[in-house]
Formats: structure tokens, C-alpha cells, sequence
């Protein structure tokens, strides 16, 4: 019998240990890369589905895309929202039974270890520019960037023109009460035919319309008597008055915002707010932009020192005008003349003349703001056209508040006085209106915007029934 070799056998077991080896390398390469990508697909599911729990009624009443983290309660932090993700995950690695699933084994039995979430951008997020970003982009989609432009550039215009002319300062009380002083100054006592010595009463017409200035009767005058909303608030329950921290800014590296997005947020606010002369209904104050332009806690407060800003730059405005008007300035100078003559003391009728047309410059600006109030506009430059009140009908502060038709409505004074207001106070309180409407609707009680993010960058550990991980790093958001 002939003998057999077995070279043959002992090199195909070789080749077999290598083939075999080989195999299942592929295998172990296939289910590690079947792994990371159902755990891929799984976690990017999660954050899509976290994202689509923005906050309705932000959406409803404000067109912005959030994320209220705190979901309706009065947590802080990331934990629910670190929750919601892991329930959407395990929602999709744990498939619940059904005719599509019999007789399926599961053979890469996953299941998530933990899931951290390492920075997220906040709406307060450098002094409330992401805020801005979100609202600006929302505007760009709904206008035309050149019609926004048209819209913005005579608010732009006037505003500089404002600012130039320092029309919003104290210049014109400062020099009302250095007036009022000097005219106190002059000693008006003189000895009668006994030698008795007596002070000579000025009775200055100027007098009846600075003691008005300030008070509650204003304000009445200009709203002619109508209704004015007593609504209240506690500011300490909002934003602009509590403590808080900004999220981790992880957006800080974008741009700043513009000086012409800041144009278009200020006009997304005017859009977005009520106003005296056109109120939203269902908000917690009837007057919001008075609300954002002072800070006060009622309606009234609101609307009274809004009237006040506006009676600055009017009767700066108008005094400037009253110096360029000869007729007006001989007008005043005529009755402080006679006035001076009465009394015997001419030395007081420069101060007496400046005091008139200060006074005639309030009443004009009183008159105004009437006219504004009640639907009108008010041109910022006066001419002899736009002139409303005679200087008899001053002195009694007798409005005649019919409108030209020219000029700034009231609604682009209060844009105007937006546009030099402080911009980070100006977005606290915008926040404080969001707040007190948002947590009129139902299941919204406890919103607050310190917990609503837009982005997040979020970190999964996911595990493999064979002991296999892998760790899964997204940024998911509603980004532009």
C-alpha cells in the first residue's frame, strides 16, 4: 500500500487559519461599524425630536424657535432636556412589538449609557444677541432687505438728527430753573409814601405754565381725559429684575450684531408690541413699548413718563424754533416789557422774555403730544405753518390739536426714542413682556427666558449588548 503525504492537507489549514481570521475580522469590523452607525442614526433622531419640543406659544406669539428646558416646571439646568433626548433614544433602540418586529432578533442590543450636554446658546446669551440674531433672521425672511431699508433709513435719519441736536436732555430744564432763580434774585421791594417797605408781586404769566409741568393734569391734558389702563405688574417676577446666568455662549464667536440689524430688531419689537395708540389684545400690560422705553410697573407710570421723554425733545425743538421766529420773540418781549414797566424794575425783562418763550415752548410741546396721543403727526422742525398754539393761548395752555398730517406719528417718536435707548436694558425688558404673555397660556406658568436655548452640543455614550461603545458628539439647533 502506497503512503500519502500531507503537504497539501497541512497548507490549506494554514490558509484557512487566515481566511478565518480575515472573516472575522470583517465581521467584528462590520458589526463595530453597524454599531457606530445605528447609534449615529439614533442619536441624531433624539436631537431632531428635542428640537421639535420648541415652545409653541413662543413660536404663536413671537415667531422664535426655543427650547423652554425647563418644560413647564421650575428646574434649571439641563437635566430635562438631557431626559427628553435619552427617552427618544431608547424609544428607538428598544422598538416596541409589533407585526414588523416578530421573529427580528436584535443582534446589536444597544442601549445609551449616559448623555451629557456640554454647552448650549441661551436667548440672554451676550446681552441678548442671540435673541436678536434669531428675531433679525425672522424679519429677513419675511421682508425684503431692500424694503426693510426704506423702512429703517428716515428712523435712522431722524434719530441722528435727534442726537445731533441733543434734543433729549435736561438743557432746557436746567435752564428754565437757572431762569426762574435770577428772576427770584432780583429784590423787588420798594418803600410805600409811609416809608413802609413792601415786595412788588412779579406775577410772571410764565408761572401758571411751569407749575404744571410734572404733574398727573398733563397727562390727563393730552389724553384728553380718556381712559388710561391701570393694569400692574411685580417686577420682581421678571427677567429685567431677578437674578440669572447666561448659558455657555457658545455662539460668542459669531459677529456682533449690526447697527442695521439693530435697526431691524428694534422694528421686529414695534411690530411685535401693543402701544397706546394701538393696543394687543391679550397682553398682561396694555401698554408694552411704554412699558420697554421706562420700566415702571403700571400702565400709567409707563405711559406718563413716555409722555415726559416726549415733551423734552418736543419743547427743545420748539424753543429752538421760537429763537429763530423774530415775530414770536417780539411778541414775548412786548408783554414782558409792559410787565417790567408795571412793576418798575426793567432790569427784569430779558429774564422775564426767556421765561415766556420757555413757557410758550411747553405749551406748544404739551399741544404736540396731544396730537400725537390721538392719532396725529408732529413734524420735529416747527415753521410757521406747523405752529399751533398763539402766545395768549399758551399762557392758558389751551390745546388746538388738530393735526397737519405731517411730520412722525407717535408710533415713530416711541421707535425713535427706542433707537437711544440702552440696548441691553432694552432687551431685559423686551424679555420681561415675552414672559408675562407666554405665562398667560396654559402650561406656561413658569416659563422664563433664562431657560429657553435655541443650540446644544450634546454627548452620548452608547453601549453594545456585546460590551462594544462608542461615544457620539452633535451640535444640533435651529440654525440658519
Amino acid at each position: 500500500m502506497r503512503k500519502q503525504k500531507g503537504e497539501i492537507t497541512v497548507f490549506l489549514s494554514l490558509v484557512l487559519v487566515i481566511m478565518i481570521s480575515v472573516l472575522f475580522t470583517v465581521i467584528e469590523a462590520a458589526r463595530t461599524n453597524a454599531v457606530q452607525f445605528q447609534a449615529e442614526c439614533v442619536a441624531d433622531m433624539a436631537l431632531q425630536s428635542a428640537l421639535a419640543e420648541y415652545n409653541r406659544e413662543l413660536l404663536e406669539q413671537y415667531e422664535l424657535f426655543f427650547i423652554d428646558i425647563g418644560y413647564g416646571t421650575e428646574k434649571s439646568g439641563y437635566e430635562l432636556l438631557e431626559q427628553h433626548i435619552l427617552h427618544y433614544m431608547d424609544k428607538n433602540f428598544h422598538l416596541e412589538e409589533s407585526s414588523y418586529t416578530d421573529g427580528i432578533r436584535d443582534l446589536l442590543q444597544l442601549s445609551t449609557d449616559s448623555i451629557l450636554i456640554l454647552e448650549a446658546a441661551g436667548a440672554l446669551d451676550d446681552n441678548a444677541e442671540v435673541l436678536e440674531r434669531k428675531a433679525v433672521d425672522y424679519m429677513l425672511d419675511r421682508y425684503e432687505l431692500l424694503d426693510l431699508s426704506q423702512k429703517l433709513s428716515h428712523i435712522s435719519r431722524d434719530t441722528d438728527e435727534i442726537k445731533r441736536k441733543e434734543l433729549i436732555s435736561d438743557k432746557m430744564e436746567r435752564m428754565r430753573e437757572d431762569n426762574e432763580e435770577k428772576i427770584r434774585s432780583v429784590d423787588t421791594t420798594v418803600e410805600d409814601e409811609e416809608g413802609k417797605k413792601k415786595k412788588i408781586p412779579i406775577n410772571n404769566p410764565a408761572d401758571k405754565i411751569n407749575s404744571r409741568r410734572g404733574s398727573s393734569r398733563i397727562l390727563k391734558t393730552v389724553t384728553k381725559e380718556k381712559a388710561v389702563s391701570d393694569k400692574e405688574i411685580c417686577l420682581e417676577d421678571y427677567i429685567s429684575h431677578r437674578d440669572y446666568k447666561e448659558r455657555d455662549g457658545f455662539l460668542s464667536g459669531e459677529k456682533d450684531v449690526t447697527g442695521a440689524e439693530d435697526m431691524i430688531f428694534q422694528k421686529y419689537i414695534m411690530e411685535t408690541c401693543g402701544k397706546y395708540t394701538d393696543l394687543k389684545e391679550g397682553s398682561r400690560l396694555d401698554y408694552e413699548m411704554e412699558y420697554i422705553l421706562s420700566g415702571k410697573c403700571s400702565d400709567r407710570e409707563n405711559l406718563q413718563n413716555v409722555v415726559n421723554q416726549l415733551l423734552v425733545i418736543r419743547e427743545t425743538a420748539n424753543f429752538i424754533y421760537l429763537l429763530s421766529d423774530s415775530g414770536k420773540q417780539a411778541q414775548a418781549e412786548a408783554v414782558a416789557s409792559a410787565l417790567a414797566v408795571v412793576i418798575f424794575f426793567p432790569e427784569l425783562k430779558d429774564l422775564i422774555k426767556l421765561s415766556l418763550l420757555i413757557g410758550w415752548a411747553y405749551a406748544e410741546s404739551v399741544n404736540d403730544v396731544t396730537i400725537l396721543l390721538n392719532g396725529g403727526s408732529v413734524p420735529i422742525w416747527k415753521d410757521g405753518d406747523s405752529w399751533k398754539l398763539s402766545l395768549k393761548n399758551a399762557l392758558k395752555l389751551e390745546v388746538e390739536d388738530e393735526s397737519t398730517g405731517e411730520g412722525l406719528s407717535y408710533e415713530q417718536y416711541l421707535h425713535v426714542l427706542l433707537a437711544v435707548s440702552d440696548k441691553k436694558q432694552r432687551n431685559l425688558r423686551f424679555m420681561d413682556i415675552i414672559e408675562m404673555n407666554i405665562r398667560q397660556t396654559p402650561g406656561n406658568e413658569n416659563f422664563r427666558m433664562d431657560q429657553c436655548i435655541h443650540s446644544f452640543t450634546a454627548e452620548m455614550t452608547i453601549r453594545s449588548g456585546t460590551g462594544y461603545s462608542c461615544l457620539i458628539k452633535r451640535t444640533a439647533g435651529y440654525l440658519k
